[in-house]
C-alpha cells in the first residue's frame, strides 16, 4: 500500500530542523519501499505492506531517537488522499474569487488530523473552513498569517498539520506514481 507520512513543525522558522536525506534514510531503514520526500516540510512518501498500526509507534520512536526531538506524525494512504481530492467542498469560482484578492499568495489549504473530528463548517468574513472526517479544509481572501479563524481551527484537534493545495496536488500526484 502507498502511504503519505505528513511531518508536523520540523524545518519551520529555523526550529526542529530535520535533512530531508536522513528522514528518507529512516524510512528506508524499516524496509519500506519506494521511499521519496517531497520539499523541506516533511512530507515522505512510501510503499508498505503493513498497515499504519503495526509502524507508525515504531517509526515515532526511532525518530525520537535519531533527531533528539517528538513530532506528530500524520499518516494517510492514496486512496484516502484521492478521496479527499475528490471531496474538495469549495467550488472553483470560490477558489478563483479568493484568489482574486492576492494572486501572489496560498488561498487554499488542508488542515490534516489522526482523529476524526465532527464534520462543520467555520466561518468568518473573507474566511471559510470545512472539516470532513480527518481534514480540515480551509479557504482564505488573504495570508494565513492574518486568519481569525485558524486558532479555532486549532482547537478542534490536537496536532493539526497543514498543507498548500499545491503541496497536496503534488503530494498526491507522487503518490500515483
Amino acid at each position: 500500500m502507498r502511504y503519505l507520512a505528513l511531518f508536523r513543525g520540523i524545518n519551520v522558522g529555523g526550529k526542529n530542523i530535520v535533512k530531508m536525506k536522513e528522514l528518507r534514510e529512516l524510512f528506508i531503514e524499516f524496509d519500506f519501499e519506494d521511499v521519496r520526500s517531497y520539499i523541506q516540510s516533511g512530507n515522505i512518501l512510501f510503499t508498505s505492506d503493513k498497515e499504519i498500526n503495526e509502524f507508525s509507534l515504531a517509526v515515532n520512536d526511532a525518530f525520537t531517537e535519531k533527531f533528539g526531538f517528538s513530532v506528530q506524525i500524520i499518516y494517510r494512504t492514496k486512496s484516502e488522499m484521492l478521496e479527499m481530492i475528490d471531496n474538495l467542498p469549495f467550488t472553483a469560482a470560490e477558489i478563483v474569487e479568493a484568489e482574486k484578492k492576492d494572486p501572489k499568495i496560498a488561498h487554499l489549504y488542508a488542515y490534516f488530523s489522526e482523529q476524526e473530528i465532527e464534520n462543520q463548517e467555520l466561518s468568518l468574513i473573507g474566511e471559510r473552513a470545512v472539516v470532513r472526517s480527518k481534514t480540515i479544509f480551509y479557504l482564505t481572501e488573504k495570508s494565513i498569517r492574518f486568519s481569525k479563524l485558524i486558532s479555532q481551527l486549532n482547537k478542534l484537534s490536537d496536532g493539526l498539520t497543514a498543507r498548500n493545495w499545491k503541496t497536496v496536488l503534488k503530494l498526491v500526484a507522487l503518490l500515483e506514481e
